[in-house]
């Protein structure tokens, strides 16, 4: 308890401060009684006070169970009707950035569901400060346990160590940091759960690289890295505070600071009965060279369970100079058309010839080989022989087509010359020519046949029609009704266009 007007240590019992004379009759906890967030949670007892706050046990009006709610209460602090006013060091704007950042803490925890970490139930602003509501845990926290009973049990410790280990896996996973792993802030509950609480320090954090941060130490448990304002931070960060809480619980003395350690200070020793594997990890965990931790809960946990220790990784020696190799010609490119040629004792010609003649099938050759010939274009672009002769080869001139017989038109024609032969002999002879008329007749009788013969061929075509025009002309003198008039051409000349074709095809 402080005073809330110089801020100095004062006593319980004492009703004046001794510093600077004030009244000690105001209250820096809230009564008995006293309601938060509109009447929902009603105070019921004080459980622990810090520097920092005042955790009280109360009860969810509407719910009907009871909570933790934790006050943000910072010393200096003063309180008027319930209300919180903030010590005039930090000022109003100090003590608002303060709210922030403890709000702030209420939505990490809220975003975590793990039986190590303790569960966020609500949060809000009354009173003029910020409340965080909990669940209520029902135990003891390790600094109260260690200090009723002292060290405790090796098989205890561990039990706590391996519970820790898995937690810190889960908030590290999320890139957080705890910072503040203490025993005050470990949780052993009846049931045997371990819970972590107190996430009011908790930062963001990238592994290996330099951030600037708010100095925040606890003795005994910080490692040397949080000492500055700028360090590289990591999961070893958490694990040295929880190796120094391992310490701690096996001998019952707070370890000695890490920067007494790094000039020299011991750890008081491990009792003897310590188990070599609980042994490795607490030395392990407490290196005071951040290379020498485990760098990640997982890698503590792999201890836990007996495993080897992963020794950080040491710097590669320097490789001495080695003298230039002298560079290899390069390999002349793989033929695959050579190589099988050879494997088979064949010349180009002799494949050639094979393909081409279809002796050999390109479906055969190996894929190598085929894309060769398809380069080369013995092949062609799918592969196969472009056609069945080889290009070196005269083609055969195709043969000029056979002449249509028409046997129709040569009997026409026959018929044509001997009547021509005929009639110009007999011309001749009725002429009392002789024999030179007569042979002159026939020749040109004969000419003249099959002249005639060749005019009557190629203008029966004009056959159907000639009949169209007969038939009409016959219809017309014969007085026919105008529908013969029509059907008889029409009909005349469907027959003789059949005859033509029929003798056509002769």
């Amino acid at each position: 308890m402080v005073c809330t007007v110089c801020g100095d240590p004062v006593q319980g019992a004492e009703t004046s401060c001794r510093t600077c004379g004030a009244p000690l009759s105001a209250s820096v906890t809230l009564p008995a009684g006293a309601t938060l967030n509109l009447g929902q949670y009603e105070v019921l007892k004080v459980l622990g006070q810090g520097g920092f706050g005042v955790t009280y046990q109360a009860r969810d009006k509407r719910l009907g169970h009871q909570v933790a709610i934790k006050e943000l209460f910072i010393s200096g602090s003063s309180r008027r009707e319930n209300t919180v006013f903030a010590p005039s060091t930090l000022g109003t704007q100090g003590f608002a950035e303060t709210k922030m950042r403890f709000l702030e803490e209420a939505r990490v925890l809220a975003s975590f569901n793990h039986p190590g970490i303790v569960r966020v139930l609500n949060f809000f602003e009354d009173h003029g400060t910020a409340y965080l509501v909990m669940e209520l845990l029902d135990g003891e926290t390790l600094g109260a346990l260690l200090a009723s009973r002292g060290p405790q049990e090796a098989a205890a410790v561990g039990r706590v160590a391996a519970s820790l280990a898995e937690t810190l896996a889960e908030v590290h996973r999320a890139g957080l940091l705890h910072r503040d792993i203490k025993p005050d802030n470990i949780v052993l509950e009846k049931s045997g759960r371990v819970v972590l609480i107190d996430f009011g320090s908790v930062r963001a954090f990238a592994p290996g690289k330099t951030v600037s941060h708010t100095r925040l130490v606890t003795p005994g448990y910080a490692p040397l890295e949080q000492y500055g304002t700028a360090a590289k931070f990591g999961a070893y960060t958490d694990i040295y505070a929880l190796g120094a809480t391992l310490h701690h619980a096996l001998t019952g003395v707070m370890p000695p600071p890490a920067t007494d350690r790094a000039l020299g200070t011991p750890l008081p020793p491990l009792p003897a009965s310590t188990p070599p594997v609980l042994r490795r990890v607490v030395e392990a965990a407490m290196a005071v060279k951040v290379t020498d931790r485990p760098q990640s809960a997982a890698e503590l946990l792999v201890l836990l369970r007996g495993g080897a220790p992963q020794p950080a990784p040491k710097p590669a020696p320097t490789p001495k100079p080695q003298p230039k190799p002298v560079p290899k010609p390069p390999a002349p490119p793989a033929d695959p058309l050579a190589d099988y040629l050879r494997a088979r004792h064949l010349t180009e010609q002799q494949l050639r010839d094979l393909l081409y003649d279809g002796d050999l099938s390109p479906g055969t050759l190996p894929n190598p080989v085929r894309q060769a010939l398809v380069g080369r274009r013995w092949l062609d672009s799918a592969g196969e022989v472009p056609g069945p002769l080889r290009r070196w080869e005269t083609p055969t001139p195709k043969a000029a087509p056979a002449p249509v017989h028409r046997p129709a038109l040569a009997a026409l024609r026959w018929t044509g010359v001997v009547l021509g032969i005929l009639g110009g002999v007999a011309a001749a002879l009725v002429g009392e020519g002789g024999p030179s008329i007569a042979l002159l007749g026939g020749v040109l009788g004969a000419l003249g046949g099959y002249l005639l013969s060749n005019l009557v061929w190629w203008t029966l075509p004009a056959l159907p029609a000639v009949a169209g025009v007969f038939a009409y002309l016959y219809g017309e003198d014969a007085a026919l009704p105008p529908v013969y008039l029509v059907g008889l051409p029409l009909l005349a000349a469907l027959i003789s266009f059949g005859v033509l074709r029929a003798v056509r095809r002769l």
